[in-house]
């Protein structure tokens, strides 16, 4: 199966660390997406590294709220002067999840998306852009009435951007106005067990998305995240696992959705219960049924994992997704968890790019 590969990195551990684990996995995979989260190592500068290293790069997801979009489009220029030929620089965005809600007013997210994807790339064309056109981020962000933002370089390779989100509405924003969509395996109705309802276009939102569709705008990028976490440590790569479900689960927000594929909802509300008693993550984790875990990560050895995420890759093809990447949190060690990727997993799941390792 032909594509763009990619794989999913946070940015937890030290920056050093994160390069030489985006450059081992660069040999089977196109690009490196990387975290935005904002109080952890800093996303550009990782991927700036990245990219400079021979990586192609893109990150996922980063968001407008609390950032300045002129400042964005100005560091995703300028990493693209330093991507090697034939690699790609993409800019995957969304609102925002919970760091950003816990810092952050948000005053119309998705408007803040859409006009800051169309003024990113109105400076990427070398437009003088009028900044009264946003009147969203204007308002966020103080621009001054009149003011035209213009680079003082040319950006000789726009980046694409791709967005992620489930809502109808950041759905709709995807399909008008950006250059594709993300879909990470690990929410609710983008599981595997919202394919196996039947109604996987409906439930995830594809739809919404494809109907946004501009006839002129071309085929809308659909890119399935596969979230993983591998080990040859079962119970670690498990319990590592269990510890992103329960920060998805623990949102009551989503417990609509979870209902809607028919996953353990009663689980859902131990976690919560977990969180509000201070329990933490690791308490909250250990509430975390096993049909939550292995309806929203794949995980375990590698053996177990590959014909999994054959499986879910699979399944996402059938809906028309054409690139895929593993998602984090990758495994409870991040340099084993590559070392199993390139040299165990991807070979069986993609063996066409086993040579590449």
């Amino acid at each position: 199966m032909t594509g763009r590969l990619g794989v999913q990195v946070t940015p937890w551990s030290g920056s050093r660390e994160l390069v030489s684990l985006g450059v081992r996995l660069s040999s089977v995979v196109d690009t490196v997406w990387v975290q935005d989260q904002m109080l952890a190592r800093n996303v550009y500068g990782l991927l700036a590294a990245l990219a400079h290293a021979g990586c192609g790069v893109g990150t996922n997801v980063t968001y407008p709220i609390g950032r300045n979009p002129i400042e964005m489009a100005s560091a995703a220029a300028t990493i693209s002067e330093l991507l090697p030929d034939g690699r790609e620089l993409a800019v995957g965005m969304g609102t925002g999840g919970a760091l950003v809600n816990s810092l952050f007013q948000k005053d119309k997210p998705v408007s803040a998306v859409r006009e800051a994807l169309q003024l990113m790339r109105a400076l990427w064309s070398g437009a003088r852009v009028e900044l009264d056109r946003f009147p969203v981020l204007g308002r966020a962000l103080s621009y001054k009435p009149g003011a035209v933002a213009q680079l003082t370089y040319p950006v000789e390779r726009p980046p694409g951007i791709v967005v992620a989100g489930v809502g109808p509405r950041i759905l709709a924003v995807a399909g008008g106005y950006a250059d594709g969509l993300i879909s990470p395996s690990n929410m609710p109705t983008l599981s595997r067990a919202a394919f196996r309802t039947g109604r996987f276009a409906e439930v995830s939102g594809l739809a919404t998305a494809l109907a946004a569709r501009p006839a002129e705008a071309g085929d809308l990028r659909l890119i399935f995240g596969i979230n993983t976490s591998v080990s040859a440590d079962r119970r670690a790569a498990r319990d590592q696992a269990r510890r992103q479900v329960a920060l998805v689960v623990g949102n009551p927000r989503l417990w609509p959705d979870l209902e809607r594929v028919g996953m353990d909802l009663a689980s859902a509300e131990s976690v919560k219960r977990a969180f509000d008693d201070g329990e933490g993550v690791a308490g909250a984790a250990a509430r975390c049924s096993d049909d939550l875990v292995d309806g929203l990560v794949i995980a375990g050895t590698p053996d177990e994992c590959a014909p999994a995420i054959a499986e879910l890759r699979d399944l996402a093809a059938a809906e028309g997704y054409t690139e895929f990447y593993i998602g984090g949190p990758l495994g409870p060690d991040p340099l084993e968890a590559a070392e199993l990727l390139v040299t165990q997993v991807i070979p069986k799941v993609w063996p066409e790019r086993a040579g590449r390792a």
